[in-house]
């Protein structure tokens, strides 16, 4: 199975640094108060209005070094950031030389280097609860599964419970945890969502809030099942995952995508988006599908505009033949990425596919079906451990 470079970000948060321990400062306040100019800060590092803790001596940052009333103020010395500072001895001849946890530069300077090289934190609220998040505390995944009969190992393999908990483990434990996040189930051929048989709830959706990871696997299962009980076969050559998911998504009023929730979307096929070789005359055969590809662009931007037009909230997993893999062809000239036997291949080059992962950026994935049936859940969790969950960090919710 082709492997992406799934590269898991180091956050740090930078801190300002407070102002020095008040044990620093033995100067004598009986004729200087403290607070005062040139004087101790208090213990918990204020100054009178318009002065400013620096290594535990309250300063006017605004004024000339050479206006300090007292003892001949220190050289001056450059904090970190190339910014000068002036430190200004007190009676007390112990405070002239700082302690090691405040000699390296004032308070503002500290806070205004870290903040410019930390990483951006995106923080905003909670619509439900009002409270202040992190990256993303809910996820909305559409699964779409190609429903042709060459898929039937496939979809078994993801509808096994075990398997499906894995990826239920996996999105609970994204961003930290504590994440509320909705599943729904749709085909290849615009059938909308499927909702699981044994679900008797009215959405369409199966949903973590108020069920256990193992009533979620179940009802996934359902829905999966269910594909093999019902006519999900598109026209010859005419299979369209992407399409089919996008036109849902856009068109859909049920309530299932959420605004301040992070979009996947989870798309497994052995064959591409409409494919170019699928068409009516572009196979030897002469034979495939009359319904021309949308372009990719459009579809990119009717996915956006699900998500205010905002990049980092939508994200995709794409499960499908690798185009850069040529294992033959079938028959009908159609390029395969595996299982090619001079008549058929197990699974045809995604082209639309991968470019739809291009075009979707940083926060999608692409992985070869062709690593087998069993592989395809594998393949799923691995890029929600990891490029998803980086989307997540990164999302921002709306405020």
């Amino acid at each position: 199975m082709r492997n992406s470079s799934l590269a898991t970000p180091l956050l740090a948060l930078a801190l300002g640094l407070a102002c020095g321990d008040s044990t620093s400062a033995t100067a004598d306040t009986g004729t200087c108060p403290v607070g005062g100019e040139t004087c101790p800060c208090t213990t918990g590092g204020g100054c009178d209005p318009g002065l400013t803790c620096a290594s535990n001596i309250c300063v006017d940052l605004g004024a000339p070094t050479s206006a300090a009333p007292t003892e001949p103020s220190t050289p001056t010395t450059a904090g970190p950031g190339g910014v000068t500072e002036s430190l200004t001895a007190t009676s007390d001849p112990t405070t002239s030389t700082p302690d090691a946890s405040t000699s390296t530069s004032s308070p503002l300077t500290t806070t205004a280097d870290t903040t410019d090289s930390a990483p951006k934190l995106d923080v905003g609220a909670d619509t439900t609860t009002g409270e202040s998040t992190q990256g993303c505390r809910k996820i909305d995944v559409l699964f779409v599964l190609d429903g042709s009969a060459s898929m039937a190992q496939e979809r078994s393999a993801l509808a096994g419970v075990d398997a499906f908990g894995d990826i239920v483990d996996t999105l609970s434990s994204l961003n930290g945890g504590d994440i509320d996040y909705r599943i729904a189930v749709t085909t290849d051929n615009d059938d909308g969502y499927i909702t699981p048989g044994c679900w008797t709830e009215p959405n369409p959706w199966v949903a973590s809030a108020g069920h256990t990871p193992d009533e979620v696997a179940d009802a996934f299962n359902c829905a999966v099942s269910s594909f093999g009980q019902n006519t999900f076969e598109a026209s010859v050559g005419c299979e369209h995952a992407l399409s089919s998911a996008v036109d849902l998504l856009g068109d859909d009023d049920s309530g299932f995508v959420r605004e301040d929730a992070l979009l996947v979307l989870v798309l497994v096929t052995d064959v591409d988006d409409y494919g170019a070789y699928d068409q009516q005359g572009g196979n030897q055969c002469g034979i495939g599908c009359n319904t021309p590809p949308p372009p990719l662009p459009g579809l990119v931007a009717k996915l956006l505009a699900v998500k205010q037009d905002e990049q980092d909230a939508a994200a995709a997993i794409v499960v499908a033949a690798d185009p850069d893999v040529n294992a033959g062809m079938n028959i009908c000239g159609q390029p395969g990425s595996c299982g090619c036997n001079g008549f058929d291949c197990d699974a045809f080059h995604a082209d639309r596919l991968y470019e739809f992962v291009d075009l979707l950026a940083n926060n999608s994935v692409t992985a070869d079906i062709c690593g087998g049936a069993n592989a395809v859940p594998i393949a799923v969790d691995e890029a929600f451990n990891n490029k998803i969950d980086i989307a997540c960090q990164d999302f921002e919710p709306p405020q």
